[in-house]
């Protein structure tokens, strides 16, 4: 394959991404995106989950850094928050479970907390800056395919040449149908129903009054509408509430106020109270968690390459779909450099290493625990109930619950699969509370008994 064009369709953060990565290996890269695109950080028509709010995972704020050198210092620089190493920094509710560390993290574990518009743009000017990228706001009709390869595209009714191109189109992606069309099998589809409700606020809220910087409050069986607060660089709060299975969140202030009462640490929603809301809320619906399979196919052209979430869409209420597109970069640039037979199935089946363990105990946590739909294969529920017991002991032991934030941030490993050591611990911890709840229990029994009037005959 010769390096001369390579196209990019879509520039959303996948497409951002994938720009960067190919303009360190083609002469020319063209950036395609329909959407008219701000001159600063400001929510967009095209990305209406932006005005939700995001989590820059841990191990996404360290990809995102070396694909862009500076981004980090320059995105403090503009008064994105961070979060310090200090237990009261952040609140984390997870599946009716409330953890913390109780001592400070380790330094690694260092977290960054833009708002997605700020994020986006932050790339974007970076990309646009460079010399050999040119954004062109068009939309593309299709791909060209000869037979053999795709060889550019069509805008316009004209075609336009290149020697790659990137279908960064996200969710709606049509890359299935032109499969289909160029005599290809459609990848088949992992899914799960999650039937995710969101909406959204944003709030001031008085300084000093707490001092968390991510609060968070997931949804469970029992409690299936939840919550997350995030402060962000302008000094507002994105308050977003979330329905599971189809349940719907609070659809106005006074409401997401109530819920916080119910979940969220008195000192916050006392706060929370005290807040403005600025503007009207947003509503955002997201029925459907989607991985295409393209690591399956036996056939798929050369030319062309998924990416982001026109390959795999995660349930948002994990807050890892920025990270996850941070990992699909360095599988590019990995699979560009030593592409072996086929750069296709040597990216896809990089993209399915990482998919795979995170999808998956994603899927368990929404099958399990949240109350999504579908067929699931059998050992979902057992490893869901050990794991409901890891964090029920995970709200008390330290040690358990930053093995877990650690984990669920992606950055020791992509697998959350504690060792036999750990499964020892959350065994041991859980029966010393369950052997002192039961002598409490009996305490209570006594005390009511001695306590009781005596009766005559």
């Amino acid at each position: 394959m010769t390096r001369t064009h390579a196209i990019v369709i879509g520039a959303s953060l996948g497409g951002l991404c994938a720009a960067k990565v190919l303009s360190e290996r083609f002469e020319r890269v063209t950036l395609f995106e329909r959407d008219d695109l701000p001159d600063g950080p400001a929510n967009r028509a095209a990305v209406p989950q932006g005005r939700h709010v995001h989590l820059l995972m841990a191990r996404g704020a360290k990809e995102f850094e070396s694909l862009f050198p500076g981004l980090l210092e320059d995105m403090v620089a503009a008064g994105v928050p961070i979060l310090e190493n200090r237990p009261d920094c952040i609140h984390f509710g997870a599946a009716g479970h409330v953890l913390g560390t109780q001592h400070t993290l380790q330094d690694e574990f260092t977290a960054y907390v833009p708002s997605r518009p700020h994020l986006e743009w932050q790339i974007r000017r970076r990309v646009l800056e460079l010399s050999n990228v040119t954004l062109v706001n068009d939309s593309v009709d299709e791909p060209v395919f000869d037979g053999q390869r795709v060889t550019g595209v069509t805008v316009g009714g004209t075609t336009v040449d290149a020697d790659l191109v990137i279908d960064a189109t996200g969710r709606g992606t049509r890359l299935p149908v032109w499969l289909e069309q160029w005599g290809f099998e459609r990848p088949s589809e992992d899914t799960v129903e999650v039937g995710i409700g969101y909406a959204t606020h944003q709030v001031r809220i008085p300084d000093g009054l707490f001092a968390e910087k991510v609060v968070v409050a997931g949804a469970s069986r029992e409690q299936p509408v939840g919550l997350g607060m995030l402060y962000y660089e302008d000094g507002n709060w994105g308050l977003t509430t979330f329905g599971i299975a189809k349940v719907p969140p609070p659809n106005d202030f006074a409401g997401m106020c109530a819920l916080a009462d119910e979940i969220l640490p008195p000192h916050v929603a006392a706060a929370l109270r005290l807040g403005e809301p600025i503007g009207e809320v947003a509503f955002h619906k997201y029925p459907t968690s989607r991985w295409r399979r393209y690591d399956k196919l036996d056939r798929f052209p050369e030319g062309i390459l998924p990416f982001g979430d026109a390959v795999a869409s995660f349930n948002p209420t994990f807050g890892q779909g920025m990270t996850m597109t941070s990992l699909q970069a360095g599988h590019l640039r990995r699979a560009l450099d030593d592409p072996g037979e086929s750069l296709a199935a040597t990216f896809t089946k990089a993209t399915k290493k990482t998919t795979w363990p995170v999808w998956t105990m994603n899927a368990v946590g929404d099958m399990v625990l949240h109350r999504a739909e579908g067929p699931m294969p059998w050992w979902y529920r057992p490893v869901g109930s050990l794991f409901d017991q890891f964090l029920g002991a995970a709200e008390t032991d330290p040690v358990l619950a930053e093995w877990f934030l650690r984990r669920f941030s992606l950055l020791d490993n992509l697998y959350m699969v504690p060792s036999a050591k750990l499964v020892g611990r959350t065994v041991r911890h859980n029966m010393r509370l369950w052997a002192a709840e039961k002598k409490a229990r009996g305490r209570r029994s006594r005390e009511t008994v001695a306590s009781a009037p005596a009766t005559s005959a």
